[in-house]
């Protein structure tokens, strides 16, 4: 394994899914694993962000008291959506993935 191969690896794991398939010029398996990352990362931020915005409005409007074990009440019995459960495998594979092809894959001729 060269050096170039290391340094995409790490820049996969530590930057994005993707990023070290671009930076080793396979642009096609870039986008294969970073469009897929950013769709499942926007799905599941989007929830947090609803999550905490409902949670916020409770708070600020008086139907929930401010204390830290209701707030983690509240949290803990919420079912979680399927498509942010699923969202979230689909960012780990895509990184696991993204960095063992930089890792393990052939090199560009």
């Amino acid at each position: 394994m060269n050096r170039s191969k290391g340094l995409a690896a790490l820049l996969s794991a530590l930057v994005f899914p993707g990023i070290g398939q671009w930076y080793l010029g396979r642009r096609g398996l870039a986008l294969l694993f970073a469009v897929p990352a950013l769709v499942a990362g926007y799905v599941y931020l989007n929830f947090a962000l609803d999550e905490a915005n409902a949670l916020a409005g409770q708070l600020l409007g008086g139907s929930m008291p401010l204390d830290p074990a209701a707030i983690a009440a509240r949290l803990e019995g919420r079912p979680t959506p399927l498509s942010v459960t699923l969202s979230g495998w689909v960012f780990a594979l895509c990184w696991v993935g993204s960095v063992l092809e930089a890792w393990l894959g052939k090199r560009k001729m």
